[in-house]
C-alpha cells in the first residue's frame, strides 16, 4: 500500500478555530507547540542541521542518516494527542476544498512536505518559523503576529533560494518518492495563504497527515 504525506496551510474563520479549540483543547493546545520542557528541545535540537556553518564555511555534504534523523525528531515533537485525528479532520471540513490564495497543499507519495522544507531551511529558521514542523492554529490576530517570521522564513533571495530548492530535492530523493513535486510551490505556498489570511482577516490552520 502507497503511504502519502499530505501538508496542509488553509484560511480558517476564527468560529472553526474557537470551536476546535473548545471541541479538542488538548490537541488544539499541542497543535504547533514546541516540546514543553528545556532539556526534551535540547535533545531535539541536537537533530536539526544548519543550512551554513556559524563561521561562513560551505556546509559538509550531509549524509542520508542526518535526513533520517531529522525526519524522526520531527515526528517526534509533532501533536499526538489521542483525539488528533478527530480534531484535524473537523479543522480539514473547515479550510477552502480547492486549491489556490487561500489553500496550500502538498501531497508527497512516502514523503513529508513540511520536513523537506524545515530541513532545507535549517534549524534557526526552523525554529523561528511559526508553529511546529508544519503544524499550526492561528486566529486573525495571530496570523498578522506571525507574518513577518513567515516571510524573514520565505522571502528566498538568490543564490539562497537555489540553496533551500537543492536541499529540498536531496531530502525527496532520500525519503520519498515523487520525482515530480513542485518545489517552488512548496516554499512559495504557505506563505501565500498566510498573507491571503492577514490581508481578509482570517486565521490558518497548518496540518500534516499520512494517508
Amino acid at each position: 500500500m502507497r503511504v502519502m504525506g499530505v501538508w496542509v496551510v488553509g484560511v480558517v474563520a476564527d468560529h472553526p478555530i474557537e470551536e476546535a479549540r473548545r471541541r479538542f483543547p488538548d490537541a488544539a493546545g499541542a497543535h504547533g507547540a514546541w516540546p514543553a520542557s528545556s532539556a526534551d528541545e535540547s535533545h531535539w535540537r541536537e537533530y536539526l542541521e544548519p543550512t551554513e556553518l556559524i563561521d561562513g564555511r560551505p556546509e559538509r555534504p550531509p549524509r542520508v542518516d542526518d535526513i533520517v534523523r531529522f525526519a524522526d525528531a520531527v515526528y517526534g515533537v509533532r501533536n499526538d494527542e489521542t483525539d488528533v485525528d478527530e480534531f484535524q479532520d473537523y479543522l480539514l471540513q473547515a479550510v477552502p476544498q480547492q486549491e489556490g490564495e487561500n489553500l496550500f497543499c502538498s501531497a508527497v507519495p512516502r514523503g513529508d512536505g513540511a520536513a523537506a522544507l524545515m530541513w532545507a531551511l535549517g534549524r534557526d529558521t526552523t525554529l523561528r518559523f511559526p508553529g511546529c514542523c508544519g503544524q499550526f492554529l492561528f486566529d486573525a490576530a495571530q496570523v498578522r503576529d506571525a507574518i513577518p517570521a513567515a516571510e524573514k522564513a520565505l522571502v528566498l533571495q538568490t543564490p539562497r533560494r537555489a540553496h533551500v530548492a537543492s536541499r529540498i530535492r536531496l531530502w525527496l530523493d532520500e525519503m520519498a518518492d515523487d520525482p515530480n513535486c513542485n518545489i517552488d510551490e512548496l516554499i512559495d505556498g504557505p506563505l501565500r495563504v498566510l498573507r491571503h489570511a492577514a490581508r481578509t482577516g482570517a486565521g490558518a490552520v497548518g496540518l500534516t497527515l499520512w494517508y
